[in-house]
């Protein structure tokens, strides 16, 4: 089978990492993958480490520039000729965009996995029923839409997005492996971790992740703690200016962008994730594997995860008090931390693992292409 995915891939976010997930086993079951894609460091890096066939397309950028975005779709129709996928899999809204019209002008199948839909919340009411518009029509031309979670289809349901028959719901999922027996010695060298519960961060510093909440949030907590914020992004300089002014420089550090990230939650306490909109986060996961309490929002698929009051806890967005006081009940009881933790492992080793995702990802690709 020869499969092209595309993803926008402005950051390496959850979007890509999934897709080089995916790539890796194609590559590993002797499948020909192409990926198209921004021209982000890391996933070029990553998908050229795999031996697949790279398209870097400029001009995938985040922000709606119409010559800009008639220019990534004339790419994406020039590689798909070149390339000539018997599947095109395509991931993010731009992305998804972009393939799901190419492979309509072509004739090529494509599957499209909405992670979190971006009509889902944080926009406006006409801007919202907008997108869900574009969103109905790129579903004509889509063979089957994958979903991360069961909250972003039911919200497709709601919305018309495509009927019950094109959604399959595929939860996201981890190997295990790496977290389950990282080494935490060396990150707690680097980063002089003493003996203050480690409260920690990964994602990229963006509004959507809205981190400045969580910021806020600590300057409520009491007793030493050390925040490590994992990721890099454009709020980082904002954040470095409040952290400056708020009396958590000592507290606080700032480690940017990491591939040591099982390590890094090894030397860790709690997990959190102060986000406005999510689809299925993978560092929730990951977290989980690795043991760690979750503190997090109640967006998006995040309460498929974590089980308030059993694997951690879920705060509304946007609200410093509560997440500071759940950060708090966590600081303040190493017992409920650990039991927490266990329990976090244990859903996620069962509900979330890799081999599934995988494995039901193939059967859609599979029944497209029969159904031909």
């Amino acid at each position: 089978m020869r499969i092209l995915y595309v993803v926008t891939g402005a950051g390496f976010g959850g979007a890509p990492a999934h897709v080089l997930r995916l790539m890796e086993a194609d590559v590993k079951d002797g499948h020909a993958v192409g990926i198209v894609t921004s021209p982000e460091p890391r996933i070029i890096s990553e998908a050229e480490r795999l031996g697949t066939c790279v398209f870097p397309n400029p001009y995938f950028v985040r922000r709606v520039q119409p010559h800009n975005d008639i220019r990534a779709l004339w790419l994406v129709l020039q590689v798909i000729r070149r390339f000539n996928p018997d599947l095109v899999s395509a991931h993010s809204t731009k992305a998804g965009y972009a393939a799901r019209l190419a492979c309509a002008i072509l004739r090529k199948r494509v599957v499209f996995t909405a992670h979190g839909w971006a009509f889902g919340g944080g926009r406006g009411r006409f801007q919202s029923r907008f997108i869900a518009a574009l969103e109905r029509l790129a579903a004509k031309a889509t063979a089957r839409i994958i979903c991360v979670s069961d909250h972003d289809r039911d919200l497709a349901l709601q919305h018309r997005i495509a009927p019950a028959e094109k959604l399959v719901v595929i939860h996201n999922g981890v190997d295990p492996k790496p977290f389950l027996h990282a080494d935490p010695g060396n990150v707690r060298t680097e980063f002089t971790l003493g003996q203050s519960p480690v409260i920690t961060m990964v994602g990229r510093l963006v509004s959507p992740k809205d981190p400045l909440t969580l910021l806020k949030a600590c300057q409520f907590l009491k007793g030493g703690f050390v925040l490590l914020l994992v990721g890099d992004g454009e709020l980082r300089s904002q954040m470095e200016h409040f952290v400056s002014n708020s009396g958590l420089e000592r507290s606080t550090i700032f480690t940017g962008e990491r591939k040591d990230v099982p390590e890094i939650l090894a030397a860790s306490d709690i997990f959190v994730l102060s986000s406005h909109k999510e689809g299925l986060p993978y560092t929730i996961i990951e977290a989980m594997i690795a043991g760690l309490p979750v503190v997090a929002t109640r967006v998006g698929g995040i309460p498929e995860l974590v089980e308030d009051n059993v694997t951690g806890f879920l705060v509304p967005p946007g609200d410093p008090n509560t997440l500071a006081k759940a950060l708090q009940n966590l600081l303040d009881s190493s017992n409920v931390r650990h039991e927490m933790g266990r329990a976090g492992r244990a859903k996620a080793l069962m509900e979330f693992n890799l081999d599934d995702m995988l494995r039901k990802t193939r059967q859609v690709y599979d029944q497209v292409l029969k159904s031909r």
